[in-house]
């Protein structure tokens, strides 16, 4: 047990100040009342009796080291206590030390040591197994609070048959072979240490139910290529015994929730698993009895998912640049990485390109400039990994579009909710012929003492006329209101009436940096 250890340590400690190994030899004594384990947050005193010999006793007392003369008072010429009130250390070593006068010539009276802690917690939830191949009695419990003392725990079996009980150390498996009861008996766990006594509820236990199969062990897993990919884990059983049912569970490696499925020896279950995930198996069996106990959860089988192509387009958004006199014009494409759970794997980049199949741009970064050639209204961007691309999000150019067809959102506010969050909020259109898809807020901030601008945009549900933005200095905001077009399949910006790319300026900028 623990205080063993911490005894050992003390005794070393007594030894090197006595300047000898081979025995401890005292020149007084050390004692602690009430006892050496004493409830947590009672009232101690720890008293100190001299035998050096000094014409007159000048003593201290050490606790963990450290001095502890605060309340120290003599009894007489060569005797003193120490009084410690709510008294709340686990373990404490004490040493007495004799000083004759002379805080610099200190002579080590004695030592000892004191526990403080609990009675023990009635045990509960007592469990008893019988492994396949074993040939032991195991049982584990509840002890409810550390008692911070030394406990003993025995095991009490008593035959209903014979009437006999036996005692075993609790927490070490009984053999069978000691067992002479027959099958059935009555168990429970007695706790005892120097504060008091503690007994479980007795529990009923028939041998012949208590027995375990043996844990099935993973051989691999399979992941099929369909939509969705279905895995399936290979379990080899190993158990002898019949009417054996089995459960597996798994989750993805950081989540925190398990899921659980039962299966038999002859089914296995597949599992419709998001790709690219780290994924955590287990699998345990019981006999079919109703009261027979489930064995342990096998060691954790690891298995990566394969990669899938991507599940979902990526978001997107474009910035308008020039317009040449032929019609082309520049257009910055702009894209937000996939989250993992669409990505199903490690995005390798995008492409850009036009209804034909033109390819315009072929790029592992997250942003590219193109011409757009003449006529183009709408540009296709996919995001692909190593198994294949996603569905395309649609970018609508639509700078011809009418303004009385997209009314652009009304009373945008702008406020600084703290040093480094901003909010905008605004009011969808009255009277547009069109529900909006979703709002999209664009940005130019710069870093402080800095004159280098960043763009940044936010795609925001039709339903929420609010969000947030971090940043402290904004030197341009504008929002846009993102509706179906009647004649596109895509989706069309709103223009104001000067088609300065379907924003409308802030009504108002409270809080925010100019």
């Amino acid at each position: 047990m623990a205080g063993a250890g911490k005894a050992l340590v003390l005794h070393v400690l007594l030894c090197f100040l006595c300047r000898g190994v081979a025995q401890i030899k005292c020149l007084g004594s050390v004692w602690i009342e009430p006892g050496l384990e004493v409830l947590m947050g009672s009232n101690i005193s720890i008293n100190c009796l001299s035998t050096v010999g000094c014409p007159r006793s000048n003593l201290s007392i050490q606790l963990n080291s450290t001095a502890r003369n605060e309340t120290l008072r003599p009894l007489n010429s060569s005797a003193a206590q120490l009084r410690l009130h709510d008294f709340r250390l686990p373990y404490s070593s004490v040493l007495c030390f004799d000083h004759c006068g002379s805080k610099e010539n200190k002579v080590l009276v004695c030592g000892t040591e004191v526990w403080a802690g609990y009675p023990p917690e009635t045990p509960g939830n007592l469990t008893c197994t019988i492994g396949e191949d074993s040939g032991s009695l195991a049982c584990t419990w509840d002890a409810g609070r550390p008692t911070h003392l030394r406990t003993e725990y025995r095991l009490h079996l008593n035959s209903t048959q014979t009437a006999e009980e036996d005692v075993f150390p609790a927490g070490s498996p009984v053999p069978l072979s000691a067992l002479r009861g027959g099958s059935h008996y009555l168990a429970w766990v007695q706790a005892r240490n120097a504060l008091g006594t503690a007994c479980s509820a007795p529990r009923h236990l028939d041998l012949q139910e208590l027995v375990v199969p043996a844990l099935p062990l993973a051989e691999g897993a399979e992941t099929t290529l369909g939509s969705p990919p279905i895995t399936t884990v290979r379990w080899r059983q190993q158990t002898q015994l019949e009417d054996v049912h089995c459960e597996e569970r798994h989750k993805a490696e950081d989540a925190p929730m398990w899921h659980v499925e039962a299966w038999d020896s002859a089914v296995r279950a597949g599992h419709p698993l998001q790709s690219d995930t780290h994924y955590v198996f287990q699998a345990r069996c019981r006999r079919s009895p109703p009261n027979s106990p489930w064995s342990a959860w096998s060691p954790p089988f690891m298995y990566t998912t394969p990669e899938a192509a991507p599940a979902a387009a990526p978001d997107v958004w474009r910035r308008l640049g020039s317009v040449f006199p032929n019609g082309s014009h520049e257009v910055t494409v702009l894209i937000k990485p996939l989250p993992p759970r669409a990505a199903r794997g490690r995005i390798l980049g995008y492409t850009v390109s036009v209804g034909s199949g033109q390819l315009l741009c072929n790029t592992s970064s997250t942003s590219c400039s193109v011409l757009v050639p003449p006529g183009v209204r709408v540009l296709h961007v996919t995001a692909h990994n190593s198994r294949g691309a996603s569905s395309p999000a649609n970018v609508t150019l639509g700078r011809e579009a009418r303004q009385q067809a997209f009314p652009a959102p009304a009373a945008v506010e702008v406020q600084r909710q703290n040093q480094s969050n901003v909010s905008v909020s605004w009011q969808p259109p009255s009277s547009s012929r069109s529900p909006p898809l979703w709002f999209i807020v664009e940005w130019v901030s710069t870093a402080p003492y800095s004159k280098e601008e960043r763009f940044f945009w936010k795609k925001v549900p039709y339903q929420d006329t609010l969000t947030y933005i971090q940043g402290k200095r904004f030197h341009w905001l504008q929002l846009v209101e993102v509706s179906q077009s009647p004649n596109l399949t895509g989706i069309e910006p709103l223009p104001t009436a000067s088609g300065a790319g379907g924003c409308e300026e802030p009504r108002e900028q409270k809080g925010a940096e100019q």
